[in-house]
């Protein structure tokens, strides 16, 4: 009887642990079939419908380097929007930024979700999030998912 109290007592914290815990946000991989620059005309409508504001609409081409050399991407940046989500402990909005980046030699798109609150003149940045500001972050990235697969991109 004491051990069966004991390991459920257990199984409900881990429960209770596990359901109240913050998820890390991760940045979302897309593999894509179409032309980026079709990809780019149907993204920009679709982040500015949701509320973003497209920085860099006339200039996305940029040229990056890595460990293996150079490649050649779209890039679009949004600017910063209230989540009107607030953090707990100080009071702060939370903002939010995404960045896309559609590269063309691998027929691949990464979203970068970049969130946090403005503390004084600093920025706090967090990598995890609350289950109602996962929600609100991820909605972009899962949203650009979903139109690669629906409309076959």
């Amino acid at each position: 009887m004491y051990l069966q109290k004991k390991f459920f007592l257990l199984l409900l914290s881990f429960i209770v642990i596990s359901c109240g815990a913050n998820k890390i946000v991760y940045p979302t991989q897309i593999e894509y079939t179409a032309n980026p620059q079709l990809i780019l005309d149907e993204f920009i409508p679709y982040i500015e419908s949701q509320g973003y504001k497209v920085l860099n609409k006339n200039d996305t081409r940029m040229t990056l380097r890595n460990q293996n050399g150079f490649y050649t991407a779209e890039y679009l940046e949004t600017d910063w929007m209230n989540s009107g989500i607030y953090d707990e402990p100080s009071g702060k909005e939370f903002i939010i930024k995404q960045k896309v980046w559609i590269v063309l030699d691998s027929n691949q798109i990464s979203v970068e979700s970049v969130f946090g609150f403005i503390d004084g003149e600093e920025m706090v940045i967090f990598d995890s999030a609350p289950d109602e500001l996962y929600k609100v972050v991820n909605a972009l990235p899962e949203g650009l998912k979903q139109m690669i697969v629906s409309k076959a991109l």
